[in-house]
């Protein structure tokens, strides 16, 4: 019996003699690396590993909840986080919506998310990746890119363990390597940086040269920006900045911010509420998404759910609690979780929140966009993105980019800024581009948007 079987079955031993309607353990154990490379040396390394047990428990519909970190644990120690739980749930507010997940059904599906070679690679090895994406992002151009910062390898193991009261049991395991770094360009009086990144479950999938090169190029790119004149244009938001706006729109989606009220998709169901070119999707089992694993932190099986197809609300996004509150209140059997219990760190309780999130790439490749762009701009960066009120959803952003003029990028522009809503930012969407790319667990691909009111000269 290992170590986590151990303090499970103490667990349950003791909440068996406990006053209570339920309870939920959930068990992680992890390891983390990280290194950073500069100017060919190795400028920060960090290791460690970690273990937490959680515990949610149920008593007179009330939930509570406690955890430690104490991989240490004795079972004296195991039985007062128990009492804590139990205690909280004491004094918080009862809720008939809360509960446990039931059983699992069906097998959960499989998924390529663990890389089972990554403890056997050298730490050599992966220092080894970030000095050499160091050395290939200043190669693009040794004359002008005068400076890498954060040239960076990143990987973390987990495994999983959680089981309820209702008799679910479920396991998984996955692993994520990334690579990121900041070049920084300098020309003509000027110094203009560019980023990138790349992730994977998989070591080998890692393309240090692709990220080195896309972020050397994205820095000499923006030298000799320009400001430009005000107006309303057409604007082409790239992958990473249309994901950034998807980020905020995601807010709405939630089923907690759509029954308080917080959400202006709220009643919209079946409603044309967006561009008819627009589909939104949320997957927890996406190939190699970031956030694809096999069940959420309730140990509900993740799924693919269709948040807007062509224009029109096909649903929301639920957890346990927030689909249970609704059933209740509109009587509405089929309601149920979509999958979206996240578990944020061992320190809170799961909470809803989005999985991959992203935009349905069309087949136009993004030169094709450009065609369509009499004059406009086309944003490569926001500054400020998290001052946007998600609810209200209006914006004034300062950025960067490009500035197009028939059918062609003529010059670097800076200085500028862009102005509007960002629900009618997504009404007007008038082509979308075959690039979609995820940053982070949110992905989109590029957007050309009719009307925009650009700030500048």
């Amino acid at each position: 019996m290992d170590k986590n079987e151990k303090i499970i079955d103490q667990a349950l031993s003791f909440l068996k003699r406990k006053s209570i309607e339920g309870y939920e353990i959930f068990v992680e154990e992890s390891s983390h690396f990280e290194v950073e490379s500069k100017e060919g040396k190795v400028e920060t390394l960090h290791a460690s590993s970690s273990w937490g047990f959680a515990l949610r428990v149920l008593k007179n519909q009330r939930l509570g909840f406690s955890y430690t970190t104490s991989s240490l644990l004795s079972p004296l120690e195991l039985e007062k986080r128990i009492d804590d739980a139990i205690a909280s749930a004491e004094v918080t507010s009862p809720d008939p919506a809360y509960d446990f997940s039931p059983p699992l059904k069906e097998t959960l599906m499989e998924l390529p998310i663990f890389d089972e070679s990554l403890e056997k690679i050298p730490e050599k090895e992966k220092i080894e990746k970030a000095k050499e994406l160091e050395e290939t992002t200043r190669a693009l151009d040794s004359e002008r890119i005068k400076k890498v910062r954060k040239a960076s390898y990143r990987e973390g193991s987990s495994r999983i363990f959680l089981l309820n009261s209702n008799g679910l049991q479920v396991s998984s395991h996955f692993t994520l390597v990334s690579l990121s770094v900041m070049a920084v360009a300098e020309g003509g009086g000027e110094s203009e940086m560019g980023w990138d990144f790349d992730f994977s479950h998989f070591f080998h999938d890692l393309d240090v040269k692709k990220v080195g090169e896309r972020a050397g190029k994205m820095a000499l790119s923006r030298l000799g920006g320009k400001k430009v004149s005000s107006g309303t244009f057409s604007i082409i938001l790239n992958h990473h900045v249309a994901s950034e706006f998807l980020s905020l729109l995601a807010h709405s989606f939630l089923a907690e911010q759509v029954q308080k009220g917080k959400s202006p998709l709220k009643g919209k169901k079946g409603e044309q509420f967006f561009s008819p070119l627009l589909s939104i999707i949320d997957d927890g089992l996406i190939l190699n998404g970031m956030a694809t694993f096999p069940f959420d932190g309730e140990g509900v099986p993740s799924q693919r759910t269709n948040l807007v197809i062509n224009g029109v609300i096909e649903g929301y996004l639920y957890d346990r609690f927030w689909a249970n509150r609704e059933r209740l209140s509109s009587k509405e059997p089929q309601i149920e979780s979509t999958g979206n219990s996240l578990r944020t760190g061992l320190r809170l309780p799961p909470v809803l929140g989005t999985r991959n999130f992203f935009i349905l790439p069309d087949k136009i490749p993004f030169s094709s966009l450009l065609t369509e762009v009499k004059e406009g701009l086309l944003v490569e960066e926001v500054m400020g993105i998290h001052t946007v009120d998600p609810i209200s959803g209006d914006f004034s952003l300062g950025c960067s980019g490009k500035w197009i003029e028939r059918e062609e990028i003529v010059h670097p522009v800076k200085g500028v800024a862009i102005a509007g809503n960002l629900f009618e930012l997504f009404k007007h969407i008038r082509m979308i581009g075959d690039d979609l790319r995820f940053f982070g667990k949110v992905g989109s691909p590029s957007l050309l948007i009719e009307g925009v009111q650009v700030s500048g000269n």
